[in-house]
């Protein structure tokens, strides 16, 4: 749907992260709800575009890349196979932003990375890096700010951020608010050699909202549990598990 996604593992993102080169990365992870909006905002989609890495987070997206061609019967066949067997191609795995966001943080801490924690709701991000620090005592968090994912409050967040100098931006305020707030404020913080739009994930590490239980984590049914505890957000849930499989099979 003119959304390039990269098939990585999420340990192939990792040493891209860390061990490659030190020019500037936006990494998003992308889901179906992310592929809809960009549908109709040409910003949206040139950003996608544009950025160095784009991953999958989302069954539906491992669904997409393995029914292309397919008759409509089969894709939806797959679609209900996808719970119980993961895909080898075209993309090997899903890489979620909350579990990828534990990781970087795992391996910063034993590398010395430098982490800044930037939206959510006030006291959010903060809580985030307490409960960080518990899991990984090494950790460096030099700063989190909540603000806004408002053009107006720009200069004074790069500043805020810059007297930090870290190398690994987190950015919390949902798609697609993040993705752009980091395509018009990347370049204006040197340090930071990987900036990353984690939406909801500061509020599932700092306890403010609970996950699902990891077994519907496996399933592919993440999705249902959100529902169940979180039902005004049916709109989104809807468009990633009913309109986006039938925009990808009428495709076909």
């Amino acid at each position: 749907m003119g959304v390039p996604v990269d098939a990585l593992t999420k340990s192939e993102l990792l040493d891209i992260i860390f061990n490659e080169s030190k020019e500037q990365k936006q990494i998003i992870t992308i889901n179906p709800e992310m592929i809809l909006a960009a549908q109709h905002d040409k910003d949206f989609m040139n950003i996608l575009n544009k950025s160095a890495i784009n991953t999958a987070d989302g069954t539906g997206l491992l669904w997409a890349a393995n029914t292309q061609n397919d008759p409509k019967i089969i894709s939806f066949l797959k679609l209900f196979k996808l719970l119980f067997k993961k895909p080898t191609t075209p993309l090997p795995e899903l890489i979620k932003g909350a579990d990828l966001m534990l990781d970087i943080a795992q391996q910063a801490a034993e590398n010395g990375t430098k982490i800044f924690l930037l939206g959510a709701q006030p006291g959010v991000a903060e809580k985030t890096k307490i409960e960080l620090e518990k899991q990984f005592p090494k950790v460096q968090i030099v700063g989190t700010y909540s603000g806004s994912p408002s053009p107006y409050e720009e200069e004074k967040m790069k500043d805020i951020i810059n007297d930090t100098n870290p190398e690994i931006l987190f950015v919390a305020y949902g798609a697609p608010a993040q993705e752009k707030w980091i395509a018009r404020n990347l370049h204006k913080i040197p340090t930071i050699k990987a900036a990353i739009g984690v939406g909801g994930t500061f509020d599932y590490i700092s306890g403010t909202i609970k996950r699902a239980p990891l077994l519907l984590q496996n399933l592919g049914l993440e999705w249902l549990y959100r529902l169940i505890k979180e039902p005004k957000r049916w709109k989104r849930i809807w468009n990633a598990v009913v309109v986006f499989p039938h925009r990808v099979v009428s495709r076909q």
